[in-house]
């Protein structure tokens, strides 16, 4: 008996052992069972919110998809609508062609006739001319076109290539930035950034007067036909007009908003067309000393030129490297040639017979124009040549065997406009020349550099 109730007090306490070991187990158990019920609610709000999302989501990409569906339809209207302009395009090219050409037909026989017209007149020793109603009429030859004639033929056998340099003068306080011959052919001026122009002999290069009241840079310079007077241009976006007699500036054009680069007299002296580097051309009246017409250019102007002498017609070349042709009567533009040059035009010079245009620009080449037929008919280039200013002025001869410019190394040269020949190279500047003007007598060439010296080469035997 004892035997038994010590093996069921043994088995009492592995049993109590056992029931510890279960509860204790139960706890662990709960505990787990706890913690992975909050992680399971948890996971649960997790799996809410991606569910939200991507409903979020699916209707973010319905509302792409329609987005998508729209623009598909716009991009198909806007082909559509592309395909039609483009035939319209051609359509509207195609006729554009046709009247150029038809204008081309026209012009080529208004040539023709004009030549033979031409050539007729002088074979019935007529000349031809615009009578009051603008019609051309041949008219019996006047003794004063007769002599104008021979005086042409025999300047243009008097003009030859530089010999020497005849003179060097320190002309100007300051940088130089015109030279110009007078239309006789008695004088020749100049002007620069001391705010002066300055009046020289032709022959002997001696200073005789000065004339003041620009308020900056005097930009260009031009002698009416009877050199009675003179007119510069400015930086101070003005045009002053001086009679030589006086000494005085009677006159000051304003009316530009920016830099006035060129300005000339027409034959009557009684206007004054200007181009600006504020875009227009304005043409003055002297007597009422107010603008006439203002036109619109698109690109700042560096020179002007008349193609008549009336200024009728006016050629400005331009810092976009456009040469463009006006109507003054009008306002309206008559041609614009682009592609002459790929960099600006500093200059224009009309030829002496009225009928090409000499443009030099900063791709270092110069060429001439025929305005009859807008065409480039000569190049001239060479390895010394490189210009060297927005304002650099290239010219011809006045019989037009030659055309004279300067280089930015102080070089002159000097082509044969016939052969294209270069014929002629001597550096006596120490600076970029600026200028060059060939007296209409033939006998002098002047020329201008940067740092204050002029020179002047006898060009006649």
């Amino acid at each position: 008996m004892y035997k038994t109730q010590s093996e069921n007090a043994q088995r009492l306490v592995y049993m109590n052992e056992q029931l510890r070991k279960a509860a204790e187990t139960e706890k662990r158990d709960s505990a787990e069972i706890k913690k992975l019920t909050a992680s399971v609610k948890q996971l649960q709000t997790k799996c809410d919110l991606q569910v939200e999302q991507l409903r979020q989501k699916d209707g973010a990409i319905q509302v792409l998809q329609d987005e998508f569906a729209a623009i598909q339809l716009e991009i198909t209207t806007i082909e559509e609508r592309n395909k039609t302009l483009e035939k319209e395009n051609a359509q509207l090219l195609q006729r554009w062609l046709d009247q150029k050409n038809k204008e081309a037909e026209k012009m080529n026989e208004a040539t023709e006739f004009y030549e033979s017209f031409l050539e007729h007149s002088r074979k019935a020793g007529q000349t031809l001319r615009k009578n009051s109603g603008g019609q051309w009429v041949m008219r019996p030859s006047s003794s004063a076109d007769q002599s104008t004639s021979s005086l042409r033929k025999s300047r243009s056998g008097l003009v030859v290539l530089p010999s020497l340099l005849y003179r060097k003068e320190s002309a100007h306080d300051d940088e130089i930035f015109c030279i110009q011959a007078s239309t006789t052919g008695s004088m020749f001026a100049s002007g620069g950034s001391d705010k002066k122009v300055k009046v020289f002999d032709a022959k002997t290069g001696s200073m005789s007067m000065t004339l003041g009241g620009s308020l900056q840079s005097v930009t260009s310079i031009c002698f009416n036909p009877t050199d009675e007077m003179i007119l510069g241009s400015s930086s101070d976006n003005a045009t002053r007009i001086w009679q030589l007699s006086t000494r005085r500036s009677p006159i000051t054009l304003t009316g530009h908003i920016g830099k006035v680069a060129a300005a000339k007299f027409t034959a009557d002296s009684q206007r004054v067309v200007s181009g600006s580097h504020d875009r227009t051309l304005k043409i003055w009246d002297l007597k009422r000393g107010y603008c006439l017409r203002t036109m619109y250019t698109f690109a700042s102007s560096n020179d002007i030129a008349l193609v008549d002498v009336e200024g009728q017609t006016i050629a400005s070349g331009h810092m976009d490297s456009s040469l463009r042709l006006w109507d003054s009567r009008t306002g309206s533009g008559i041609k614009e040639l682009t592609g002459i040059h790929n960099r600006p035009i500093t200059s224009l010079s009309m030829s002496p017979d009225g009928d090409c245009v000499l443009t030099n620009s900063r791709d270092n080449t110069l060429k001439i124009v025929d305005l009859r037929m807008y065409d480039i008919v000569s190049t001239f280039q060479a390895s010394s040549y490189q210009n060297g200013a927005n304002y650099a002025r290239a010219c011809f001869s006045p019989d037009g065997s030659y055309i004279a410019a300067g280089s930015a190394d102080g070089t002159l040269h000097v082509w044969n406009t016939t052969t294209r020949n270069l014929e002629f190279a001597e550096r006596e500047h120490e600076k970029t020349i600026i200028g060059v003007s060939w007296s209409p007598l033939g006998d002098y060439l002047y020329t201008a550099e940067s740092k204050k010296n002029i020179c002047i080469w006898k060009t006649s035997l």
